[in-house]
């Protein structure tokens, strides 16, 4: 089934057809005297080719084989345009799915019986996904409308009680007042199980809700010096309270300013406040549990087109986080990123990142964790549709700011990921891929170690 887009009048009718919709099936368009061929019946922009030639007889139109030929000018007509995606369209649909086997759901140690957790001696699953959603992107003078909206349901072939179906949303107002006063004007909603990496909750689901909401705006002031402000608020719900990333909302306060060089280069300062309550939690003298926070962070930023062929882009900065009534849980230090993506050929790509992250994590033991990452992605466009790459990942995490006097040393944790992908682009609006990873994480907690096998494809289709 072939569906075109009209993109013009069709003979005999008028100009007010254009835009019209029909479903046209082409299994066979031959006439033989009339020469009537095509080339390729998939859907896509001038997919369809044909050339016709009519007999000058003036009864032609009245025979069958003339009705063919008819039927394929007609579809001829409405093959200038059809509908698969196309990088100028205001609406898009988009469909989807994927299979997922891991072998390992639960993260669980050699160490750990898996059926208190699991209420099976299974560790592993196959997960089915299915996703339908619309793709809105509106130009209007100096302001743009964008809205992303998608549904998915996840389905678990052994562990039917993570079955869920998941609501997600985008929305963006990329506004101007003029050219040189903007900024966006935005709303997200996303949902995920919480990884089970560190929570496991004996078979029982918990889906982690986040909504954010946020208006920005970049004024430029003088010649390439920018003025930044943003205030943004987040929300963290979840199925199942877990004390380590506990549920908050939150305040997000940010200023500072951007310099734009003339080679593309970039260089910009900010300093933020985040101002938050932890949800349903209520100050705890025990453990020293709080239920509010202020963080701050400065940080610089900055972004180097070195060559044609290599760019750097990089982060540095101080992060503060003070607790209002329990200061045995507050931390601080430094964060950062460094990433440089090196094109040598119009066939390879590599980009590399080292990165270091602070976070909240709360246990008897614990307060926070620091992350460091580095990251490994070799990219070979094998074809103009096809492409192959590797994820190379290692992540150290040290847990830290014990509220209690240790009795075992702090947990100390490195995470080895190697991800191989590839990518076939079948048309335009039509994406298949396939990976392989293999995951595996050391640790001096041996409960905490663990390794897994995830096997994935998908299809998307957008059009």
């Amino acid at each position: 089934m072939t569906v075109a887009r009209y993109a013009g009048a069709m003979p005999g009718h008028s100009k007010g057809m254009e835009g019209a919709i029909v479903l046209i099936s082409l299994r066979r368009c031959a006439v033989k005297n009339n020469m009537i061929t095509y080339s390729n019946t998939y859907v896509g922009r001038r997919a369809l080719t044909m050339h016709c030639c009519k007999r000058k007889q003036h009864g032609l139109m009245k025979s069958r084989r003339s009705s063919w030929a008819t039927a394929c000018v007609l579809v001829a007509g409405f093959s200038a345009n059809l509908v698969f995606a196309d990088e100028k369209d205001v609406l898009n649909f988009v469909v989807g799915g994927s299979v997922t086997h891991d072998s390992n759901l639960f993260r669980l140690s050699n160490t750990v019986n898996p059926v208190p957790i699991t209420g099976s001696t299974k560790k592993g699953d196959t997960l089915t996904a299915a996703y339908a959603g619309i793709r809105i992107d509106k130009p209007y003078s100096l302001q743009r409308f964008q809205l992303d909206v998608t549904g998915t349901m996840y389905r678990y072939d052994n562990f039917s009680f993570l079955n869920w179906d998941a609501f997600e949303y985008r929305g963006a107002w990329l506004w101007h007042v003029t050219p040189r006063l903007g900024g966006t004007l935005s709303a997200e909603h996303k949902q995920a199980l919480v990884p089970f990496e560190d929570f496991r909750t004996a078979q029982q689901r918990n889906v982690r809700d986040i909504d954010t909401r946020r208006f920005d705006l970049n004024w430029r002031a003088l010649g390439a010096l920018y003025l930044l402000f943003g205030i943004s608020t987040e929300e963290q719900k979840s199925e199942v309270p877990f004390l380590a990333e506990a549920d908050f909302k939150a305040t997000n306060y940010e200023g500072g300013v951007r310099y734009d060089f003339a080679s593309g280069s970039s260089v910009s300062f900010l300093q933020h406040l985040r101002e938050g309550d932890y949800l349903n939690r209520a100050p705890d003298p025990t453990n020293f549990t709080d239920n509010s926070y202020r963080e701050y962070e400065s940080e610089a930023r900055f972004n180097w087109a070195a060559t044609g062929h290599s760019s750097f882009d990089g982060r540095l900065g101080w992060l503060d986080r003070r607790h209002e009534r329990f200061s045995q849980r507050d931390f601080s230090g430094v964060v950062g990123e460094l990433a440089y993506a090196w094109t040598p050929t119009g066939k390879l790509r590599f980009n590399f990142s080292a990165k270091r992250d602070l976070r909240p994590f709360v246990d008897v033991f614990s307060s926070y964790r620091i992350d460091n990452t580095l990251s490994f992605v070799p990219t070979w466009y094998t074809t103009a549709k096809t492409t192959v790459s590797m994820r190379f990942d290692r992540m150290t995490s040290d847990f830290r700011g014990p509220v209690f006097a240790p009795t075992v040393p702090l947990r100390s944790d490195t995470l080895h990921s190697v991800k191989l992908i590839g990518e076939w682009a079948a048309t335009r609006g039509l994406l298949l891929s396939a990976s392989v990873q293999r995951a595996g994480r050391s640790s001096n907690i041996p409960d905490a170690e663990f390794d897994a096998t995830v096997v994935n494809i998908r299809a998307g289709l957008k059009f």
